[in-house]
């Protein structure tokens, strides 16, 4: 009986946590899963595509700049069909090209450069985006970036 109880608590716990994720957090989950169309809907029933992300306390970030870092190219233009700030800035001062670049995935740079990112900027650590490419040890890169 107790065990039946105990799964039935921890049920409707899960439940409530489930249901009362904010968009954000949703937003958050389908980035992470790789999961472009859901990113999609949540984005056109109203999550913001720009709401800060704290992977650890203290240190926001943006969606964009997680899909760019985990190459995930699709979500990124998802992002961007949807007004993602493509030079915000994370508390480092990274940004969506920089990750891209770090990834070494010369599409996503291709794509982000496209859509006005600027490979000036530096992060905190006064590195730019050809820095990151040049650390990731891709040519193609390394290519795009250096007539930037």
């Amino acid at each position: 009986m107790k065990k039946l109880i105990l799964s039935f608590v921890l049920f409707l716990g899960y439940t409530t946590l489930t249901l009362a994720q904010t968009p954000t957090q949703k937003v958050y989950a389908a980035v992470v899963k790789n999961q472009p169309a859901e990113v999609a809907a949540l984005l056109k029933a109203g999550a913001d595509p720009n709401a800060p992300v704290e992977m650890m306390p203290g240190f926001p970030t943006s969606f964009l700049i997680l899909a760019a870092g985990q190459s995930r190219t699709e979500i990124v233009k998802v992002l961007l069909q949807n007004k993602a700030l493509v030079n915000k800035p994370d508390s480092f001062n990274a940004t969506a090209l920089m990750a891209a670049a770090g990834e070494g995935n010369a599409e996503l740079v291709a794509l982000l450069l496209a859509a006005g990112a600027d490979p000036k900027l530096k992060d905190k650590d006064g590195k730019d985006a050809l820095a990151s490419a040049k650390e990731s040890g891709n040519a193609d890169v390394v290519k795009l970036l250096q007539g930037k």
